[in-house]
């Protein structure tokens, strides 16, 4: 038996380095969307999964008391920074000081980092134990398993669902895309993420699923006629939005702010006479005017409508303006408007809602975008639920923990 194998058995050497190694995969796959939050960020994570890769092979042909120690210092500092963003948020990024929710990824690396520490501390306190011979019976399918595990979850990082979880604000729902983010607001509407009855990774509950789906369906060919109709609607709701240009222009008229400004779908401000019910539709009508920011000169973008009843409004001639729901909304009266404290389609329960001053709305009407204002229209649609080209003022799509940020 080698000098380095009295320090670190052999079977033991190959756990270690089996949880460095995945949790460097880790920090390597989460490092991209890291570096679209600052260069600090990404390069912090690059670093760390170097150094734990270099680790992992170290550990296998020279496990040092020396390596050892380090092993020790590098994975207790990574999960100290990883407990102080929990609480406390990192001092640098655009996000500073701000607390980050847990997401799978982090939660498997520090697993890991916390295994190391453990089994590297227990060694060079007792240093007895790493020379116990183990029975091949007994340490190979013991390692083998724990290896293929740690492999396993550590692969799990480079899917979108789990690459894409990570996320950076006080109530973890700060997102990292190259596309809209799935926000939408209007009446007690809110920033959220959307998916396949997932959107960007997040599962999408209550009625929110189906009309995902309906969403989703490709635009359908129109006739003349219904073409000539929808093209007199468009007119009409154009030239509405253009009669309040400005955030001052829609307060002047009594709109009132609902929650926010958020990437995908701007910042709403509505007039509780557009309601659409039973009736014929009026395209001059709608419950939001929507522009990219919040200040006065913000400029108007496009128009929101909302329908009452249990079915969804005829609305804009043809059948290519979907209609969607939200459930679980959570909305109390701000001094300027209508605010919207947690993200709209999770798991926000009337006690969390009234525990902010709020009412909670199961389930809203029914509502449809129509991005209408020239240069501003969608090139997923003129009625997509999102325009990709609205983004916060930094040009990201980085969001707050009810899922707004800053506009124009």
């Amino acid at each position: 038996m080698t000098t380095n194998e009295r320090t670190v058995g052999r079977y033991l050497r190959w756990l270690l380095a089996a949880l460095s190694l995945g949790a460097g995969v880790i920090h390597f796959a989460v490092s991209g969307e890291h570096y679209d939050v600052s260069w600090a960020h990404g390069t912090f994570f690059a670093v760390v999964a170097w150094l734990q890769l270099s680790w992992a092979v170290a550990v296998v042909l020279r496990p040092t008391r020396s390596l050892l120690t380090a092993g020790v210092l590098l994975n207790a500092g990574i999960l100290g920074v990883w407990a102080v963003s929990r609480v406390w948020g990192v001092p640098v990024g655009p996000d500073a000081w701000t607390p980050e929710s847990i997401a799978l990824s982090d939660a498997l690396s520090s697993v890991c980092e916390l295994g190391i520490v453990a089994l590297a501390l227990a060694v060079l306190v007792r240093p007895a134990m790493a020379q116990r011979q183990l029975r091949p019976a007994v340490a190979v399918p013991v390692v083998g398993i724990a290896g293929l595990g740690v492999a396993v979850v550590s692969s799990l990082a480079f899917t979108p669902a789990l690459a894409s979880s990570h996320h950076h604000d006080a109530g973890g729902s700060h997102t990292h895309s190259a596309t809209a983010s799935g926000h939408d607001h209007g009446l007690a509407s809110s920033g959220h993420q959307h998916g396949v009855t997932t959107l960007n990774g997040q599962q999408v509950k209550g009625v929110k699923a189906a009309d995902v789906a309906a969403e989703s369906q490709p635009d359908q060919p129109l006739d003349a006629t219904t073409r000539a109709t929808l093209k007199t609607q468009l007119t009409e709701a154009r030239d509405f939005a253009l009669r309040y240009p400005t955030v001052a222009d829609a307060t002047a008229a009594g709109y009132r702010l609902a929650g926010g400004f958020a990437p995908g779908s701007g910042a709403h401000y509505i007039t509780y006479s557009g309601l659409t019910g039973a009736g014929a539709f009026d395209p001059t009508k709608p419950i939001s005017l929507i522009y990219d920011g919040t200040n006065p000169a913000s400029q108007v973008i496009g128009l929101m409508y909302y329908g009452l009843g249990e079915n969804a409004p005829e609305g804009f001639a043809g059948p290519n303006d979907h209609w969607h729901r939200h459930s679980n909304v959570c909305i109390k009266n701000g001094p300027n408007g209508l605010d919207v404290p947690f993200p709209a389609d999770q798991d926000v329960t009337a006690a969390q809602c009234a525990g902010v001053q709020g009412n909670l709305l199961k389930t809203t009407g029914y509502m449809v975008h129509a991005w209408v204002v020239p240069s501003w229209e969608s090139p997923l649609g003129v009625f997509s639920h999102d325009n990709p080209d609205v983004r916060c003022a930094d040009g990201t799509f980085h969001t707050d923990k009810a899922g707004f940020c800053a506009g124009t």
